[in-house]
């Protein structure tokens, strides 16, 4: 079985039932009541991580404001776990952990398929044709009214990368059938005029039979 540093963590998005700032403590900071914090990795408010997390109780924690949002309105809170999962409960991020560590099987099928769908054509001096190209798409300059010709090419850009995946991996015989794709699919894609973002989540189903969801903001 192929083995890759892993790169790409879809990490578990805890469900949250409220939050409150809380009265009386310097630096500005948060009382969040949720799920499960027994494995919480990073508390991030209004996409910032928290510089300073306190964990109470495994549904109670005390997240410090980062500095730069002290005058701010806050309006989202995210908790995420450490716990890897491929649901529609995860989201996935791209970073080193604080340790080197590895990645086999559905995983490592998600992390070469989002690395591809990130690449740029012409980049890989080895195989200039590969690559989805989304990031040079979302990095131009485009009206408000073009998010759904945003999301049209997001698609197009997913079909191609399977395409290219089914390519590449029919001429390798050490892939185990976790690692194989069987067939890739956009399951939703909506454009955030606001943040220039696009939201998206695509389904990656391996010829074992098992299913995976990628759930990006790009």
């Amino acid at each position: 079985m192929a083995i890759d540093l892993q790169v790409v963590f879809p990490q578990e998005v805890v469900d949250l039932s409220s939050v409150r700032p809380v009265a009386g403590i310097i630096p500005r900071s948060i009382e969040v009541v949720g799920k499960d914090f027994r494995a919480v990795d990073e508390v991030r408010i209004n996409g910032v991580a928290s510089p300073d997390v306190v964990v109470l109780s495994p549904n109670r924690l005390i997240a410090q404001v980062p500095e730069l949002l002290r005058y701010d309105t806050l309006t989202s809170v995210t908790v995420l776990s450490a716990a890897l999962t491929t649901t529609d409960r995860s989201l996935l991020r791209f970073r080193l952990g604080t340790t080197a560590s590895k990645t086999t099987g559905i995983l490592r099928l998600v992390q070469i398929f989002v690395k591809l769908l990130c690449t740029t054509p012409g980049r890989d001096i080895f195989a200039p044709a590969l690559g989805g190209g989304v990031l040079k798409r979302l990095g131009l300059t485009f009206g408000r009214d073009e998010g759904g010709a945003i999301i049209s090419d997001f698609i197009i850009a997913v079909s191609n990368v399977q395409r290219q995946i089914l390519a590449i991996q029919a001429g390798n015989r050490s892939l185990s059938r976790d690692e194989r794709l069987l067939s890739a699919r956009v399951v939703s894609a909506a454009f955030n005029k606001a943040e220039g973002a696009l939201v998206v989540s695509i389904e990656l189903l391996s010829q074992a039979g098992r299913a995976a969801l990628a759930n990006l903001t790009v």
